[in-house]
């Protein structure tokens, strides 16, 4: 993913690597995988001002040999839908930050962008996903992986990972995410493919949420959000019901309960991928983007 700035920043297109970086707005997460499962999987915070300090002190000590992948939280980028232009590959590439310029709050010579194809919705116009970041903005991120030595295998912004969360199947699945201080991120994926995703306004909080808050009104306005984005995915890309529901979260099991007292019969806290049985349901809330990095090395091994 994000091929084109491996290509502008000269950055190795080499097998995916055993370490996965998540990059957050005021946290980092890293996550090492060893014979096929998560062997360690850390957070650590930064104050602002402080991210590159953060990031030098972290890979002190990390072999020169070894491949990173970085994940990029939300703060770090910009995700757009738009009809997908006739042209090739190559050429989508480079009219891609004119395509999407009046569409995100980066200068279009600073745009530096990549995209993903949406699953077919009938005979609708075919759809893109994509994110946009700013290349000089990316340029200080990685400066300091650059002077530590490490193979930077990949970048990836945190929408295109959650759906290797659930097993593909042709029964369309949600997801429901919401990590401490973040919106609520809402994906549906049927056949391992991405079909919907966007992010909740109002919900930041959720976590801090009492039982009295959610009764009056919190949790309705939330399921107002799954409804409606089910809804959308029904009526809109015509696919067929949302079979599935699945929570990360903190108190999953109680959001769970509520949700299932309101009428939403099948939804279930998130089952721990099998690379990563070791975890705690809370460390992989706060490691799932790093965790989800790693799924697939893991996958590759295997085949």
């Amino acid at each position: 993913m994000l091929k084109k700035i491996l290509q502008r920043f000269h950055l190795s297109t080499d097998p995916p690597s055993q370490l996965a970086l998540h990059l957050g707005s005021s946290t980092l997460a890293l996550a090492e995988l060893s014979t096929g499962r998560i062997s360690h999987c850390q957070q650590y915070s930064y104050q602002q001002g402080q991210l590159a300090n953060e990031l030098s002190r972290l890979l002190t000590g990390v072999s020169k040999q070894t491949q990173l992948q970085l994940i990029l939280a939300p703060e770090f980028y910009q995700v757009v839908q738009l009809d997908k232009p006739a042209l090739t590959d190559a050429e989508m590439l480079q009219a891609l930050p004119w395509q999407i310029k009046d569409l995100v709050s980066i200068a279009p010579e600073d745009i530096i962008a990549d995209y993903i194809d949406l699953p077919g919705s009938g005979n609708s116009a075919a759809k893109i996903n994509a994110v946009a970041a700013s290349a000089a903005g990316l340029q200080q991120l990685l400066k300091p992986i650059h002077e530590a030595g490490i193979n930077l295998t990949a970048i990836m912004p945190e929408e295109w990972l959650a759906g290797r969360l659930v097993t593909a199947g042709t029964q369309a699945t949600m997801l429901v995410i919401h990590q401490p201080e973040q919106e609520v991120l809402i994906q549906i994926v049927r056949n391992g493919e991405l079909y919907f995703s966007r992010r909740t306004r109002g919900f930041s909080r959720l976590h801090l949420a009492s039982a009295g808050e959610l009764a009056d009104g919190t949790l309705d306005r939330l399921q107002l959000e799954l409804q409606r984005s089910m809804d959308y995915f029904e009526s809109q890309l015509k696919q067929p019901p949302v079979r599935d529901i699945f929570l990360l979260m903190s108190e999953a099991d109680s959001m769970c309960e509520l949700f299932r007292q309101s009428g939403f019969s099948r939804v279930q806290p998130l089952p721990l991928p099998a690379i990563a049985n070791t975890l705690s349901s809370e460390k992989l809330l706060h490691c799932w983007p790093a965790v989800t990095a790693l799924t697939g090395i893991a996958q590759e091994s295997q085949q």
